[in-house]
């Protein structure tokens, strides 16, 4: 897991990781007394209370928000914040005031204390909501990573096989496209539907920080890979297949190769077709779907790699 996975995870919104270093931080931040503060030590205070407001507000925004709105975002926190702050510092110094009349001996503790209480209290309804979630994907070997807006959406990191498939995919392509696909997919993430993995036969791609990768030509595509493999519990054959929508990878999808008759919304059966344990690269049958590019590529991998089927084309 790289850095910027390991913090996108540990800050992400309903994670108990991110609501503890908010609240410490802030009450270490209200244990400074600003009106005790030089003019250079009250300016650096300011700044660190709108960079904090900045790193929060660009940690929260709903999954998908591009980095240029996150950054919008960010940055008018942190401005408001240093707009605010005569009137905030002058709102403080009464709060103390008051404490102090009424015999507190240590109001900025207490001041710092108020403030971590109220913190984890925001905190807590997205924390308790991802633990629900989090407790649903445990059975199924998934982790959450970031939470949407609503109750019923989260991000979750892709299973570890469906990662793989794919990115055997895009290696036995020749396609141009596969090289930009390739780069996104170490940010690829799963969209959850109330915390289920693979609803139905779909499951759902979203990349992070989609606007900083590159896009795939044609941005809207089923990638001309196909992969097979042998469901190891109910002996029958499953097919996967890749597509690609605004140049993004968008969805992997699987059907069962036996059954002609076309898949209804609400067929009950649908998410049974996942396999309970991903099958390994050596088990998969890699296929190209169409006559074109020419598979060089594909050919050396399959030479390179036994337990890859050969294209029926080279």
């Amino acid at each position: 897991m790289s850095a910027s996975q390991f913090f996108r995870r540990v800050l992400a919104p309903g994670r108990p990781e991110r609501a503890v270093v908010l609240a410490v931080a802030l009450g270490a931040a209200t244990l400074i007394d600003p009106a005790k503060l030089t003019t250079g030590k009250r300016a650096a205070y300011r700044l660190g209370l709108a960079g904090l407001t900045a790193a929060d507000i660009a940690t929260d925004v709903p999954p998908g928000t591009s980095a240029t709105a996150r950054s919008a975002a960010a940055v008018a926190a942190g401005g408001a914040v240093l707009g605010l702050s005569e009137a905030g510092e002058a709102f403080d110094a009464r709060l103390q005031r008051a404490l102090v009349r009424c015999g507190v001996s240590r109001p900025r503790l207490v001041l710092a204390a108020a403030g971590v209480a109220i913190s984890l209290a925001a905190e807590l309804p997205a924390v308790i909501r991802a633990s629900r979630i989090r407790r649903a994907l445990a059975a199924r070997g998934l982790a959450g990573v970031d939470l949407g807006p609503e109750t019923d959406s989260a991000l979750a990191e892709l299973p570890d096989g469906a990662r793989a498939v794919i990115a055997g995919m895009l290696d036995y392509s020749a396609e141009p496209s596969a090289g930009a696909l390739l780069a996104q997919l170490d940010s690829a993430r799963e969209q959850l539907w109330e915390g289920v993995s693979g609803s139905y036969d779909v499951i759902s791609i979203d990349v992070a920080d989609a606007d900083t990768l590159p896009r795939a030509v044609p941005h809207v595509q089923r990638f001309p890979v196909s992969a097979t493999f042998t469901d190891p519990v109910s002996g029958s054959t499953r097919v996967l297949r890749l597509f690609v929508e605004s140049g993004m990878l968008a969805q992997l999808t699987i059907e069962d190769a036996s059954v002609t008759d076309e898949w209804s919304a609400g067929d009950a059966n649908a998410s049974a077709l996942w396999p309970a344990q991903w099958p390994q690269l050596a088990e998969i049958t890699f296929a190209l779907d169409s006559e074109a590019p020419t598979d060089r590529r594909g050919a050396r991998i399959a030479r390179m790699r036994p337990g890859i089927a050969r294209p029926d084309r080279a």
